[in-house]
C-alpha cells in the first residue's frame, strides 16, 4: 500500500476477513523475499522502517516476524501469532521489490540467471549479444552495484542471461593504507554504512577481502582500528562461514539493526598483491599474484624455500613449512615465473617475468604452506611453550605481564591445540631472542586469531623482560576428556603422538578416573561413565590396563610407548567426571565462608550472579556440612583474590559437586571481587565408610558382604549403596550406626565402585549426609595349579616323576587332576615339540577334578614334555590355569629296557625286603595308639607309592607296591606336606593333610 507501485509499499495481510499491518520488529531481507515472492514481485530490492508508507489502521497482525527466505508465504514464518504484538502503527513495515527483474538460481539476490516479468508471467533472455553493459545495467536496477566477472562461469541452470556474471552490493575500505585495507562500509538504501565489530573476525574479513578482489584476508581490526566512520551502521552480529562471495550472504540481523557506536566500527588488512587459494586457512593454498589490475598463477618452475620465504612474509605467515601441495590447479595459461633471494619484503621485489604455459604443457601451479603468525616455542610438542608471534618479517615474544586466560585461550585455538590447560608468565619456556613484538595484549577470548586482538603498550612502563607469556594447551596434554562443555567432564581420551585414541570400560574403574582427573588439575573424580555416555568417540579403543592407569606417570609414558588396543568398540567408551575441591574461607568454622575453588593449580572465588540457596546446598553437600542455612552475597565474607572461576551458577540441589551446576564455564564472568559468594552451613557431617569383606578382590562366585558405616548423632536412618557406573542402588533402614549388603553369590556383573549414602528424614526436612568415599570390588577367577602324573595299568602304579622313560610299545595313562571349585572344566594336554594339544572333559565331585588321557601302544612319536592346563567358561568367558609341571617322557626300545628290568629287580627285591622290615617295626610301635587301618588303592586296584610326588626316573619295571598310612600315628614330615601345595597363596585352598590328598584322588579302601 502507498507505493510507487504494485510491487512496492507497505506490507499489509489479511486474517480473518481483515487486512491488517506488519510491525517492522525483526524486519529484514528474508522476510521481505518471502513477501516479493508471495506478491511474485520479483526479488526484494530495500526494506523499509518506521511506517515509511504511512500508517496502516485497524489491526497490527503480525510482530516478530522471522523468515529463513525460503517460506511461501509471511503466514508461513516464525511469529508471535495473529494480534499478537507490542507495536502500533508507527511502526509499520514496508518493503520495495524488483517488480520487473530477478535473478535465479544464484549463491543470493545479486547472482543468478536472469529473468524479467511480462504479461504476467516470468520468462528468461537469450544471452545473444549479451555483455558488460548489460549486465551492469541489471546490477544498477536491483541495487547490485557493478558486475564482476567470475574466473569460472557460474552454472545457474538451463536459464540463460547474467551468464558469467554474478554481483556483490557495493563495498568499500576507508581510511586505509591501501585499497585494500580499511574500514569496513557497505551501501544501503543509497547511503554508505559502517559494520559493528560484534562477532567480526577473521572468517568475515576472507568474505570482505574476496569481495574486493583484495587476495586472502590478514588481519580482522576492531574498535574502529581505522577511526569512526559516520552515519548509519547497517550490519551487526555478521557470522559467516568465510567461505560466502557476500556479506549479505553471511548470517547477520537485518540492516539497522545493531545495539553498537561507532566507536566499534569493523576494518580488514587484505593482502593486496598477493593471495593464497584452496589452502586449509590464510596461510596455505596455491600461490596467485596481483599484477596489471588482474589476478594470474605463479608458475612452479625454479620455485622454493626462497620464494615461500617471502610469500610467508608478506602474508604475515611466519615461516615457510612446505614449497608444494595438493591445492588443485588453475584455469590460466598466463602466469608468472618468479625469482627471489629470499630477504624481499613482497613478490614485486622479486624478478617477473610473464610466462605462457601451452595446454599441453604439464607444469603446476606454485604453493606454499606457511607456520602461521602465533608459534609456540621450546615446549616439548607444538601445543605448549613460549608464546611468539610473527611481525615485521621477525618472530618476538609477548609480554607475560597482562597474559591472561582469555589470551591464551586465542592462541590455542589458532594452533588447533584444544583449550587452554595452564597459562605461564615468568619466562618458564626460555627468553628466545628477547624481542617484545606485543606489549600489551586485550583478548576477549572469543577471537580466532591473536593478531584480532587488541594490541596496545604500556603507558607508564616497559614490559618487564623477565615476564614472557607462555601457554600449556590440552592438546599437549596425555589425556583429554571430550563431548562434554565443561573441560573436567566427558569421553577419556588419551593421545599417542598426534593421534587421539578413546578407552574401553572394561576394567575401567574410579581410582583410574582419578588420575585422568589429577593430571587435568580438575580435583577428585566423583564418577567413572560406562557405555559411550559422553558418546562414542572415532579412532583406536585402547585398553584401561593397570599398568597405565596406575598414576600420572604410567599414563606419559604409555603416551609416549603406545597404549595396548582394545578388542571392544567405541559404545564401550569409558568417560570420567572430575570435581574441583572446594574450600570455605574466612567464615566462623569450617562450615561457613567465602566460597573458593581449586581448578588448574590456583585457588579462585565464584560470582554470587544467580547465586542462591540450590547452590550452596551442593557447597554444604559436597563439603560435608549438611545443609545449608545461608547463601550471602556481595563479599559478605570479604573480598578473595585471584581469578573468578566461576559465574552465573545454577544448581538444582541435587549436584554432587559444584561445578556439576551449569555455568558459562572456568574463567567466564563479569565479576569482580565485591560480588564474591559464600555459604552458612548447618554443621558438619561425617561421610559414610564403607568396607568390603573377604577382600577387595574376590573369587566369581564367593559371598561378599558391604557394610556402611557412619558416626552420627542421628541413628534411625537410611542407608543407600550405590556404584559409580549405571543405576545400581540398593537401600536399608537401620537402627544402629552400620548396615550391610550381601551378595550371596558374586559375579561379574557387581564388579566395580561402590559408595555409601547416608540419609534421616525430621518431621520437617531431610538431612542428606555427604558422598561416601568410594571402594572398587574386584571380581577374578583364580584356578591352582594343575596336578600331572601317569598310570601304567599293568603295573598299577600311579607316579608323579619330572622325567621317565617307557618302553616302546607298553601302555600307559596321563592323569591330569586339580583341587578347585569351579566344575564343568575342561583338561588340555599339551605336547610341547610339536603342535599337539588333546581336550577332554573333567569328571569329578565339588573340589576335586580329572580327566585320562590312554595311550594304548606308546610309540616313538609320544616322546615329548607334556604338561596339563584347565580351563572353564563362567559368563562367556574362558579362564585357564598355569601349567602344570612338565613331564618329559622318553621312549626306548624293548631290547635296551630289558637290561634295566634285571637290574631292576635284583635292587627292587632287597628295597622291597628292607621297607617291609622298616614296616613292620613302624607298625608295631604306633600299633598301640591306632584302632583303623587305612589303605588306598589306584582305580585299577594297585596299591600305590608312599611318596606321592616320587621324583626318580628310570623304567616301568612292573613290580607292585603297597602302602598303608596310620591314621593315629604322628604327623607327617615338612617336606611330605610340602610336596604338592602350590607355592601361590593366592589361589583358592584345599585340606593338606595327605590322606584327605589321597582320598581326593584315589579310591579309599577301610580296613577294621
Amino acid at each position: 500500500m502507498n507505493g510507487t507501485n504494485r510491487c512496492s509499499g507497505r506490507v499489509e495481510v489479511y486474517h480473518d476477513g481483515q487486512w491488517g499491518t506488519v510491525c517492522d520488529d525483526r524486519w529484514g531481507m528474508q522476510e521481505a523475499a518471502v513477501a516479493c515472492r508471495e506478491m511474485n514481485c520479483g526479488v526484494p530490492l530495500s526494506v523499509k522502517y518506521k511506517a515509511f508508507f504511512g500508517r496502516g489502521q485497524d489491526q497490527v497482525w503480525l510482530d516478530d516476524v522471522e523468515c529463513t527466505g525460503h517460506e511461501k508465504s509471511l503466514a508461513e514464518c516464525p511469529h508471535r501469532g495473529f494480534g499478537e504484538h507490542d507495536c502500533d502503527h508507527h511502526e509499520d513495515a514496508g518493503l520495495v521489490c524488483s517488480e520487473t527483474i530477478r535473478l535465479i538460481n544464484g549463491t543470493g539476490r545479486c547472482s543468478g540467471s536472469l529473468e524479467v516479468f511480462h504479461n504476467g508471467q516470468w520468462g528468461t533472455i537469450c544471452d545473444n549479444n549479451w555483455g558488460l553493459k548489460e549486465a551492469t545495467l541489471v546490477c544498477s536496477e536491483l541495487s547490485c552495484g557493478d558486475p564482476k566477472k567470475s574466473r569460472e562461469t557460474p552454472n545457474f541452470g538451463n536459464n540463460r542471461g547474467l551468464t558469467g556474471y554474478t554481483s556483490n552490493p557495493p563495498l568499500r575500505l576507508a581510511n586505509g593504507t591501501d585499497r585494500c585495507s580499511g574500514r569496513v562500509e557497505v551501501l544501503h538504501d543509497e547511503q554508505w554504512g559502517t559494520v559493528c565489530d560484534d562477532d567480526w573476525d577473521i572468517r568475515d574479513a576472507q568474505v570482505v577481502c574476496k569481495a574486493m578482489d583484495c587476495g586472502t584476508a590478514q588481519i580482522s581490526k576492531s574498535s574502529a582500528f581505522f577511526g569512526q566512520g559516520q552515519g548509519p551502521i547497517w550490519l551487526d552480529d555478521v557470522a559467516c562461514t568465510g567461505n560466502e562471495t557476500s556479506l549479505l550472504h553471511c548470517q547477520r540481523p537485518s540492516f539497522g539493526e545493531n545495539n553498537c557506536g561507532h566507536a566499534e566500527d569493523a576494518g580488514v588488512v587484505c593482502s593486496a598483491t598477493i593471495r593464497l587459494i584452496n589452502g586449509t586457512n590464510q596461510c596455505s593454498g596455491r600461490v596467485e599474484f596481483h599484477h596489471g589490475g588482474h589476478w594470474a598463477p605463479v608458475n612452479n618452475v625454479n620455485w622454493g624455500m626462497n620464494e615461500a620465504t617471502v610469500v610467508c612474509r608478506e602474508m604475515n605467515c611466519g615461516d615457510p613449512v612446505k614449497v608444494s601441495g595438493s591445492f588443485g590447479q588453475g584455469e590460466e595459461l598466463r602466469g608468472y615465473k618468479i625469482s627471489c633471494s629470499g630477504r624481499e619484503s613482497s613478490l614485486t621485489q622479486c624478478t617477473l617475468r610473464e610466462y605462457v604455459r601451452t595446454s599441453h604443457e604439464r607444469i603446476e601451479e606454485a604453493s606454499v604452506v606457511c607456520s602461521g603468525n602465533v608459534k609456540l616455542a621450546d615446549g616439548n610438542n607444538r601445543c605448549v611453550g613460549r608464546v611468539e608471534f610473527f611481525e615485521k618479517g621477525q618472530w618476538g615474544n609477548v609480554c607475560g605481564q597482562s597474559w591472561d586466560m582469555n589470551d591464551a585461550t586465542v592462541v590455542c585455538r589458532q594452533l588447533n591445540c584444544g583449550r587452554v590447560h595452564t597459562i605461564t608468565s615468568m619466562a618458564e619456556y626460555g627468553h628466545g631472542l628477547g624481542q617484545v613484538w606485543i606489549d600489551r595484549i586485550e583478548c576477549s577470548g572469543l577471537e580466532f586469531t591473536l593478531p584480532e586482538c587488541p594490541q596496545r603498550p604500556y603507558r607508564d612502563t616497559v614490559c618487564n623482560t623477565t615476564s614472557v607469556a607462555g601457554v600449556v594447551c590440552t592438546g599437549s596434554l596425555e589425556v583429554r576428556l571430550a563431548g562434554h562443555n565443561d573441560v573436567c567432564t566427558g569421553r577419556v581420551e588419551v593421545r599417542h603422538g598426534e593421534t587421539w585414541q578413546t578407552v574401553c570400560d572394561t576394567d575401567w574403574t574410579l581410582s583410574k578416573a582419578e588420575v585422568v582427573c589429577e593430571l587435568l588439575e580438575c580435583g577428585r573424580a566423583v564418577n567413572n561413565p560406562s557405555g559411550a555416555h559422553f558418546g562414542q568417540g572415532t579412532g583406536t579403543v585402547v585398553e584401561a590396563s593397570d599398568s597405565c592407569f596406575s598414576n600420572v606417570t604410567s599414563i606419559q609414558q604409555c603416551s609416549l610407548k603406545g597404549f595396548r588396543t582394545a578388542s571392544c568398540g567405541h559404545e564401550h567408551d569409558a568417560g570420567a567426571v572430575c570435581a574441583a575441591q572446594l574450600r570455605l574461607v574466612s567464615g566462623a568454622n569450617e562450615c561457613s565462608g567465602r566460597v573458593e575453588l581449586f581448578y588448574k593449580s590456583q585457588w579462585g572465588t565464584v560470582c554470587d550472579d544467580d547465586w542462591e540457596m540450590s547452590n550452596a546446598d551442593v557447597v554444604c553437600r559436597q563439603l560435608g556440612c549438611g545443609h545449608a542455612v545461608a547463601a550471602p552475597t556481595s563479599a559478605h565474607f570479604g573480598r578473595g583474590t585471584g581469578p573468578i572461576w566461576l559465574d552465573n551458577v545454577e544448581c538444582s540441589g541435587l549436584e554432587s559437586a559444584l561445578t556439576h551446576c551449569s555455568h558459562p564455564g572456568f574463567g567466564e564472568n563479569n565479576c569482580g571481587h565485591g560480588e564474591d559468594a559464600g555459604v552458612i552451613c548447618l554443621g558438619a557431617l561425617q561421610k559414610p565408610q564403607i568396607t568390603l569383606s573377604p577382600a577387595p578382590e574376590v573369587n566369581w562366585g564367593e559371598r561378599v558382604e558391604i557394610t556402611c558405616t557412619v558416626a552420627t548423632e542421628h541413628l534411625g536412618g537410611t542407608f543407600v549403596l550405590k556404584k559409580s557406573q549405571g543405576s545400581f542402588k540398593m537401600e536399608k533402614y537401620s537402627e544402629n550406626d552400620a548396615a550391610t549388603f550381601a551378595f550371596p553369590k558374586v559375579d561379574f556383573n557387581q564388579k566395580g565402585s561402590y559408595f555409601c549414602e547416608y540419609q534421616k528424614k525430621l518431621p520437617n526436612q531431610v538431612i542428606f549426609y555427604p558422598q561416601g568415599n568410594v571402594a572398587d570390588l574386584s571380581v577374578t577367577v583364580k584356578l591352582e595349579k594343575p596336578l600331572i602324573s601317569m598310570t601304567s595299568p599293568h603295573a598299577m602304579v600311579i607316579y608323579r616323576p619330572d622325567k621317565i622313560s617307557v618302553t616302546q610299545g607298553s601302555s600307559f595313562s596321563v592323569t591330569c587332576s586339580i583341587h578347585s571349585t569351579y566344575p564343568n572344566g575342561y583338561f588340555y594336554l599339551t605336547k610341547s615339540n610339536m603342535n599337539f594339544t588333546e581336550t577332554k572333559l573333567a569328571f569329578g565331585h565339588s573340589i576335586f577334578y580329572l580327566a585320562y588321557f590312554d595311550f594304548p601302544a606308546i610309540e616313538n612319536n609320544h616322546e615329548g614334555e607334556y604338561s596339563c592346563v584347565y580351563s572353564v567358561n563362567i559368563s562367556s568367558m574362558t579362564f585357564s590355569s598355569v601349567p602344570s609341571k612338565s613331564l618329559l617322557v622318553t621312549v626306548v626300545s624293548a631290547s635296551s629296557s630289558s637290561s634295566v628290568v634285571s637290574g631292576g629287580v635284583s635292587v627292587g627285591l632287597v628295597l622291597l625286603l628292607l621297607l617291609l622290615v622298616i614296616g613292620y617295626l613302624v607298625w608295631r610301635r604306633r600299633g598301640r595308639n591306632t584302632r583303623t587301618m587305612v589303605q588306598f588303592s589306584n582305580r585299577l586296584g594297585g596299591a600305590i607309592r608312599q611318596n606321592m610326588e616320587d621324583r626318580g626316573n628310570g623304567a616301568f619295571d612292573g613290580r607292585g607296591r603297597n602302602t598303608q598310612v596310620n591314621e593315629g600315628g604322628q604327623s607327617l614330615s615338612s617336606e611330605d606336606k610340602i610336596a604338592d601345595v602350590d607355592t601361590d597363596n593366592s589361589v583358592e585352598r584345599v585340606p593338606e593333610d595327605l590322606a584327605g590328598r589321597v582320598c581326593y584322588e584315589l579310591e579309599p579302601l577301610v580296613l577294621s
